[in-house]
């Protein structure tokens, strides 16, 4: 029996796995993240999913409107 070492194991993906993109943000207010104190004014990089938490939270702001 011949063992392929460039298969796939089971239950992993046939592609790797793509970093989830992060963009920076400035924080409004006080705020704890990945268990680390920030304070405003502060700036952490999130993904773009947990940024458009912060703005409703209030602890970010959201784009400018032109």
């Amino acid at each position: 029996m011949t063992h392929n070492a460039t298969a796939a194991k089971a239950g992993d993906s046939a592609a790797p796995k793509k970093a989830a993109e992060l963009v920076e943000v400035k924080l409004e207010q006080a705020h704890t993240h990945k268990r680390k104190e920030f304070q405003k004014g502060d700036k952490i990089k999130v993904t773009p999913a947990q940024r458009e938490t912060l703005i409703a939270r209030g602890i970010v702001a959201g784009p400018k409107e032109v």
